[in-house]
């Protein structure tokens, strides 16, 4: 499974569940992380160009900005300060991109 890192700027009002809701709908999306406010890691079947095509048609529909990044990530490689429930599943996601390459 390939994992991306999107960050974006995160409207302070707004629908933004609504935003949540459609965008971790994606039918190619196997797994989602979401513990930092403007950051998903997304992991699945799905191209660079795929998460931010749905990223940008998601906004556009509930008039947010459109200002956003996906970056392949590559779990191994992590550090910083989250909590206990965020590194668990950084953790269990990392075994599962060993396993699919």
């Amino acid at each position: 499974m390939k994992f991306y890192l999107v960050v974006f700027d995160r409207p302070q009002l707004g629908r933004y569940q609504e935003f949540h809701k459609a965008f971790t709908a994606h039918p190619k999306f196997r797994r989602w992380w979401h513990y930092i406010k403007s950051a998903y890691i997304i992991g699945g079947n799905v191209t660079a160009s795929e998460i931010s095509d749905h990223f940008t048609t998601c906004a556009r529909k509930l008039g947010f900005p459109t200002t956003h990044l996906v970056i392949r990530a590559d779990l191994r490689y992590r550090q910083g300060m989250l909590i206990k429930d965020a590194w668990e599943w950084i953790r269990l996601a990392r075994a599962q991109q060993s396993e699919d390459g």
